[in-house]
C-alpha cells in the first residue's frame, strides 16, 4: 500500500482538486494501512481529515485504488489513532494556555501576520477613549480575568479598529503560542456563504471557533438585511468560545440596541460582557494625533499650526491624520515651510463651508438643493415623493460624515426610533450602487463635510 499510494494519488488528483488533495492526502500525516474484503483503511491525525476525506474523496479514492492495484475497492474507511487523538489535543491544550505575562518581553517577531495593522503603543488616550483602552489593556495584561465579550462602539474613524488590531498583535507578540483571529464581519459573512457553497463548514467552523482570541470588527454590518444563517453561525460561535473560556472583542459604530436587524439573543449576549463607547477626541487628544502623526513623517509642526488644525477638524481621528498627511505633502509638493499661512491654503477646501455654518447645516443645505427642496422640507413632517428619498440621503450623509448615534441624527428630523435612520443609511447604500450621478454627489459632499 505505501508504494501504491503515490500512484492512487495521482489518479485522484485533477486540475481542480489538486491543492485540495495536496492538503488533506498528500500530507505524511494521512496513512494507508490496508485493504481488506474490499475496504480500503486509512489513518489520519484528526477529525476533520477524517470528515473531509469521508466527504469529498471516497468515491474517486476508490475508484483509483481498484485500478492502480487490480483489485475491487467498494469502500473507503478513514480513522483515528487514539495516539493521534491524544498528541493532537495536547497541542491543542498547549496552544490555549495563556503563557504568564513576564512573557511580554519576547522578542517581536517578524509581522507577516497582520501586515498593515496599527500597533496598540500609537493609540493616543483621552477622556473620550480612555474606558475602552483600558478594557483593552485588560484583555492583555490579565486576559483570564477580563469581562468578555468585549464590545467597543463609536462613529467612523475614532479608532475602534485601530483598538482592535492593536490588541491583535500584541496578544500574539505577548502570547506566541495563542491563536488569535481578527476577521471583518463582512468577510465572516462571506467567508461562511463560500464554505456553504464549498462544503468546507467543518474547517471554517476550526478556524473560527478555536482561537483563543476573537476579533470581530464591524458587526453593524449584520443589519444590511436579515442574513439569518450567518447570524445564527456567528452567535453559535460567540456561545461555543464562551463556553471554552475564550475570548472575543467586538466593534461597532452603533451600540448593540441601534443595530437593526440585531435579535435580543445577541443583545443579551454582548450586553452580558462588556460594552463601552468612543466618542469624538477631546481637544487634547485632537493635538497630541496631530503630533504623533507628523513626528512619524519627521515634520515639525509648529503649536500655532496644530491648534489651527485641531480647532477646525474635530469630529474624528481619520480625518485629523489626513489632514496632516495634506500639509505635509503640500510642504514637500511647494517647498513651503508649513507656517499657518500654508496650512490655511493646503486645508482650505477641507475648511472651507461659509462663516460659522455647522456640519449639519451645510449638509441639510446641499441635499436640499440637490433635490430642489428648501431644509424644512427636509425635515418637516411631510415625507411624500422626493423628499422621502432626500431625507434618507441626509440621513446617510450626517451618518457617515460624523460620529453621531442613529438616534442624534433621528432628532433632527423628528424620528423617534433609530432604526427609521438605519433602514434609510441601508436604502441610500443601495441607491449607490444603482444611480452614479447620486453616488457621486453623495462622495463629494461627505469629503466636503467630514468635520464639525
Amino acid at each position: 500500500m505505501t508504494q501504491a499510494w503515490p500512484a492512487i494519488l495521482a489518479k485522484v488528483r485533477t486540475a481542480d482538486n489538486e491543492a485540495a488533495v495536496r492538503l488533506w492526502l498528500s500530507s505524511q500525516k494521512v496513512r494507508p494501512v490496508g485493504i481488506e474484503d474490499g475496504v480500503l483503511s486509512l489513518e489520519c491525525p484528526t477529525a476533520l481529515f477524517q470528515a473531509t476525506i469521508r466527504k469529498h474523496f471516497v468515491k474517486t479514492l476508490a475508484e483509483a485504488a481498484s485500478e492502480i492495484l487490480g483489485v475491487p475497492v467498494t469502500e473507503v474507511h478513514c480513522h483515528v489513532p487514539g495516539k493521534a487523538l491524544r498528541e493532537h489535543e495536547e497541542r491543542k491544550a498547549q496552544q490555549s494556555v495563556i503563557p504568564a505575562p513576564e512573557l511580554r518581553e519576547t522578542p517581536r517577531p517578524a509581522r507577516s501576520w497582520g501586515h498593515g495593522f496599527k500597533l496598540l503603543e500609537s493609540f493616543v488616550v483621552g477622556s473620550s477613549n480612555r474606558l475602552a483602552y483600558d478594557a483593552v489593556l485588560r484583555m492583555l495584561d490579565k486576559p483570564s480575568q477580563a469581562v468578555h465579550p468585549l464590545f467597543i462602539h463609536g462613529g467612523s474613524g475614532l479608532g475602534k479598529t485601530h483598538l482592535e488590531q492593536g490588541l491583535a498583535m500584541a496578544f500574539k507578540e505577548r502570547y506566541p503560542k495563542s491563536k488569535v483571529e481578527y476577521v471583518r464581519c463582512e468577510q465572516f459573512t462571506n467567508d461562511f456563504i463560500k464554505a456553504c457553497r464549498e462544503g468546507t463548514l467543518e474547517a471554517f467552523r476550526v478556524k473560527m471557533r478555536h482561537p483563543d482570541l476573537l476579533l470581530i470588527d464591524d458587526i453593524h454590518f449584520l443589519s444590511q438585511g436579515q442574513m439569518m444563517r450567518t447570524k445564527d453561525e456567528l452567535f453559535a460561535t460567540f456561545n461555543e468560545l464562551s463556553e471554552c473560556g475564550k475570548r472575543v472583542v467586538i466593534t461597532s459604530d452603533a451600540s448593540p440596541r441601534e443595530i437593526q436587524y440585531l435579535e435580543e439573543r445577541f443583545i443579551q449576549r454582548f450586553s452580558g460582557g462588556l460594552v463601552v463607547g468612543i466618542t469624538k477626541p477631546d481637544e487634547d487628544v485632537r493635538r497630541e494625533v496631530i503630533r504623533a502623526k507628523a513626528r512619524s513623517q519627521d515634520v515639525p509642526l509648529s503649536d500655532e499650526v496644530v491648534d489651527y488644525v485641531a480647532d477646525h477638524i474635530t469630529d474624528n481621528i481619520r480625518e485629523l491624520e489626513g489632514a496632516v498627511n495634506k500639509l505635509v505633502q503640500f510642504a514637500r509638493s511647494f517647498q513651503r515651510r508649513i507656517d499657518l499661512a500654508a496650512a490655511r491654503q493646503a486645508l482650505a477646501d477641507m475648511l472651507d463651508r461659509g462663516a460659522g455654518e455647522s456640519q449639519s447645516a451645510m449638509i441639510l443645505r446641499e441635499v436640499a438643493a440637490r433635490f430642489s427642496l428648501n431644509v424644512d422640507d427636509l425635515v418637516g413632517r411631510n415625507r411624500s415623493g422626493p423628499r422621502a428619498t432626500a431625507r434618507h440621503v441626509a440621513m446617510y450623509v450626517l451618518k457617515n460624515a460624523s460620529s453621531e448615534t442613529y438616534s442624534a441624527i433621528g432628532q433632527v428630523f423628528g424620528v423617534k426610533s433609530h432604526s427609521s435612520v438605519a433602514y434609510a443609511c441601508e436604502q441610500v447604500a443601495k441607491y449607490r450602487v444603482s444611480d452614479t450621478l447620486l453616488d457621486k454627489f453623495i462622495a463629494d459632499l461627505l469629503l466636503r463635510s467630514r468635520r464639525n
